[in-house]
């Protein structure tokens, strides 16, 4: 099973950092990343709560994003099932909407993939056969953002620093980036790219939220949050990477959809990787203040659990994915940071998270 499609109805959350901002209809906020020569909404639609979706029920979802000010949609090459796949319908749904002109397509790949899911596939090979796939998936001549889904440390850095550019020279991307690296591994691809006249990384994808990840929900994958992590977020403070951050709601566990008794004593199949990576006392009773906060402001939790992100210093975006236009609409009233730092500070209990 993949990692973001298991808990597709729980969590649909993932963020990407942003440094100065236009305006846009719905008063959404953009981005510029290098490379890119459309900025990038603030907000960002994740698609794996779509999955298996027909194009009836998905495509008003979708544009229901655009509506609201959102013009970037995620997706990657181990999004599918079967003959089903996410890139296939995203590209259904450009085409139907007459082309991808006002469109971001951010993809993935390099994730492993059956009929062996651990099977590392992180190499130069993966890099061009992924984003062929997706290409062809979606129709697309190009996709605007591609993202290496993980890392394997054991491979060279040069090797896929030269595969990235290599795709953003043949016009098959225009900017690349990485999932679930650590700082370290960024900062060789950076300083390999600067030494060999190459394209570096522009973005990051790591886990953030104001729950901290007691456990990894999936192998191989990296969090921003908690004071352990704290040099992570500092160097992002000051290097112009975009974060992009998945689990915003930490598997549901920041949803009201879930309760205490529904983690506590023996959690229901489709809730035992978020009682396992997030629920503990500290955890919940940050939950519970966020909520308290939420309620004096009018906001459900979640939209407090993505608000608090928002505020986060060093400047965090969401790709919230919804399954409903009104599910869409809701995350786009969070989009706007609405927390002051007294919320903050008591929503956090005096912790750096």
């Amino acid at each position: 099973m993949t990692d973001l499609v298991a808990s597709a109805r729980t969590d649909c959350v993932v963020l990407v950092s942003w440094f100065g901002a236009a305006r846009v209809r719905a008063g959404m906020e953009q981005i510029e990343f290098v490379g890119l020569d459309k900025p990038v909404s603030r907000l960002v639609h994740g698609s794996t709560g779509l999955m298996g979706a027909d194009d009836s029920a998905a495509f008003p979802v979708l544009e229901a994003a655009v509506d609201a000010g959102i013009n970037a949609f995620d997706t990657a090459a181990v999004y599918a099932f079967g003959d089903y796949s996410m890139d296939a319908m995203l590209g259904r749904w450009i085409r139907d909407r007459g082309g991808c002109d006002d469109i971001i397509v951010i993809a993935k790949g390099a994730h492993p993939a059956p009929p062996d899911w651990h099977l590392p596939r992180v190499n130069p090979a993966a890099v061009a056969e992924d984003i062929d796939l997706t290409r062809d998936r979606m129709g697309l001549d190009n996709l605007d953002l591609w993202l290496f889904h993980r890392d394997d440390p054991t491979v060279e850095i040069g090797s896929l620093v030269e595969a990235a550019t290599a795709a953003v020279d043949r016009g098959h991307i225009a900017a690349w980036g990485v999932s679930n690296w650590s700082v370290a591994r960024i900062e060789s691809a950076i300083e390999y790219a600067a030494d060999h006249g190459l394209r570096a990384p522009v973005c990051n994808s790591a886990h953030y939220s104001l729950a901290t990840q007691l456990d990894s929900p999936w192998d191989d994958v990296v969090t921003l949050t908690g004071e352990a992590h704290s040099d992570d977020r500092e160097w992002h403070r000051g290097n112009d990477v975009k974060v992009v951050a998945w689990s915003a709601l930490a598997g549901g566990f920041l949803s009201e959809r879930v309760s205490r008794e529904d983690l506590e004593v023996e959690p229901p199949p489709h809730l035992a990787d978020t009682a396992r990576c997030y629920f503990n006392e500290e955890n919940w009773q940050r939950r519970e203040r966020a909520a308290e906060v939420g309620r004096s402001m009018g906001l459900s939790l979640s939209q407090t659990a993505l608000a608090w992100v928002f505020a986060a210093d060093f400047r965090p975006m969401a790709i919230a994915g919804s399954v409903t236009p009104d599910e869409v609409r809701e995350n786009v009233a969070a989009a706007d940071p609405q927390l002051s730092e007294a919320d903050i500070s008591y929503i956090n209990g005096g912790s750096e998270i």
